[in-house]
């Protein structure tokens, strides 16, 4: 933080100066606020007690969500600073916009167009502008007419052009949420079911479980609706992470507390009011599966290392593990023979089942296996996957099934041997 305000006011790198840099300002402006380091916007946090009490007065812009996570970092803050949160502007703002444009080029848009670019720009001063712009683009007006013109044109006639006009901003990083958190080749149909609720439900602020409601709507069957619920959970717990990770920081807030999420750049919102999700689907791969879970693993505790590493190797590469030490908040209260028999019976693609001398001699195991051969019965594609670790053999599993022998094979080879049956399924 003081190497951003000495190298402003060209001083020392020191507090001492700098507070009384800031006390001669009388009033300071930080504008573009998300733009700065996490680091040095929590310092600022962190000072702003120490300098309100010497008097120093700060205006702080910037996107809403990091002026939360500042208010967030003490709770004085919220208490000695007023929070003003500014999104949009009323329609007769926009009116004024538009008619400070027809003044300046002389020309006149028809109400029914002025009304069309209003409704769409959702009270945004920037959206309108760009509108505007598009429309007089389309109509080959570049400056100021020697006489007055009036002009007709929908909003359907130049949302490709407002769309590209966004896109260069946006586009990818709509795609890197679509993605979720990891790389797999394919995304789970899931991921794209969240975007698109972002995209139709029209609001700033969404609520969590309005999202699941909207999403579960189409799911009748009870197991269907239960799976679906389970896939949005896991895909909701990464989403801050993904938020993140995709640059998204400045568009997107996830309040955990309140559980919402706040489109916080209004561009963002009209992007995806007029955003075609054919576009998205062309650039990932939708993956539409029914499973919550790509892989459940069933394995004795003494093995336990070599389901974490299969676990961790799946998840950096974006399929979703059932683990039990991952779900202990899930499965604490639960009935555990019930839960269990759900996930090994329809929620998981594939049963992974670490075979070793330990697996036979534990009641949870052998309880998890006969599930998984039952379920495996039912199913019309393959399900059981065993991974040898020695030469065991329990009964009721065929020694026509193929084996994955990790004594001779990698682990990373087994991980890649289950992705390309999660892919090509």
């Amino acid at each position: 933080m003081e190497k951003v305000f000495s190298k402003e006011f060209k001083c020392k790198d020191d507090d001492e100066e700098i507070t009384q840099y800031l006390n001669a300002c009388g009033l300071l402006i930080i504008d573009d606020f998300h733009h700065l380091e996490k680091p040095v916007r929590d310092k600022i946090a962190f000072s702003l007690k120490r300098w309100h009490e010497k008097g120093i007065r700060i205006i702080i812009v910037g996107i809403a969500s990091t002026t939360k996570n500042l208010i967030d970092i003490d709770s004085e803050v919220s208490i000695r600073n007023d929070y003003f949160e500014m999104k949009t502007q009323k329609n007769e703002f926009l009116n004024e916009v538009i008619q400070k444009g027809e003044e300046a080029l002389n020309i006149s848009f028809s109400e029914e167009t002025k009304n069309s670019f209003v409704n769409a720009a959702q009270g945004m001063p920037s959206a309108i502008q760009i509108i505007c712009r598009v429309a007089c683009v389309r109509n080959e007006i570049f400056e100021t007419l020697p006489e007055k013109r009036l002009i007709h044109i929908s909003i359907d006639n130049i949302k490709d052009g407002v769309i590209r006009t966004y896109k260069s901003k946006y586009f990818n990083k709509i795609i890197g949420l679509a993605k979720g958190k990891q790389q797999a080749r394919s995304i789970h149909n899931t991921y794209f079911d969240i975007i698109k609720q972002l995209c139709l439900m029209d609001e700033y602020e969404i609520g969590i479980e309005d999202l699941k409601l909207r999403i579960l709507s189409g799911f009748t069957v009870r197991n269907e609706r239960n799976r679906k619920l389970t896939s949005i959970n896991n895909c909701l717990n990464n989403i801050r992470d993904v938020i993140h990770q995709k640059g998204l920081d400045d568009t997107l807030y996830y309040n955990e507390n309140s559980n919402v999420i706040s489109i916080e750049d209004p561009s963002f919102r009209l992007y995806l009011n007029l955003l075609d999700l054919t576009e998205i689907e062309k650039q990932v791969k939708v993956r539409n599966t029914s499973y919550p879970w790509d892989v459940a693993v069933s394995f004795a505790g003494e093995d336990r290392v070599y389901v974490e590493e299969l676990k961790r190797k799946l998840n950096s590469r974006g399929y979703t593990v059932f683990y039990d030490f991952d779900l202990q908040y899930q499965l604490w209260g639960e009935n555990l023979e019930r839960k269990l028999s759900d996930v090994y019976k329809h929620d998981a693609q594939y049963m992974v089942i670490f075979l070793s001398q330990h697996y036979p001699q534990k009641d949870w195991t052998r309880f998890e296996f006969e599930i998984g051969k039952e379920a495996s019965e039912k199913r019309t594609a393959v399900y059981l996957l065993p991974l040898l670790l020695d030469d065991t053999h329990i009964v009721g599993l065929s020694r026509d099934i193929g084996f994955f022998d990790l004594r001779k094979h990698t682990m990373d080879e087994a991980v890649e041997a289950l992705v390309e049956k999660i892919e090509n399924q």
